[in-house]
């Protein structure tokens, strides 16, 4: 092979690998999302609107996240007032999403 065909092979099989390399950063950086470290055991005294669970994967902690008025709010979640509030919030959405709608 020509030296010189040789080297524009080599660049543009690295120009691929670069691009690849490039798109899948992108790909992880979008899929990077809150994640609670520490969880708080203080009771939440402000309006609670969801919460979703978090596993544990570190640096992420086992947690409930409650999304509240002022952002989300890591607590720990085997606390009987966070277990509750679990169960409320699951009834209250249940119930929205099985009510019949209405006609006029």
């Amino acid at each position: 092979m020509h030296p010189i065909v040789f080297r524009l092979a080599c660049l543009a099989l690295l120009a691929g690998v670069l691009a690849l390399m490039v798109q899948e950063s992108e790909a992880v950086g979008d899929k990077v999302s809150y994640c609670c470290e520490k969880v708080s055991t203080r009771k939440i005294n402000i309006p609670i609107s969801g919460f979703r669970f978090q596993k544990k994967d570190p640096p992420c902690v086992k947690a409930v996240i409650f999304i509240t008025t002022e952002g989300e709010q890591c607590v720990y979640s085997k606390l009987a007032w966070v277990k509750a509030k679990v169960k409320e919030l699951r009834a209250a959405n249940k119930n929205s999403t099985n009510a019949a709608p209405t006609t006029l």
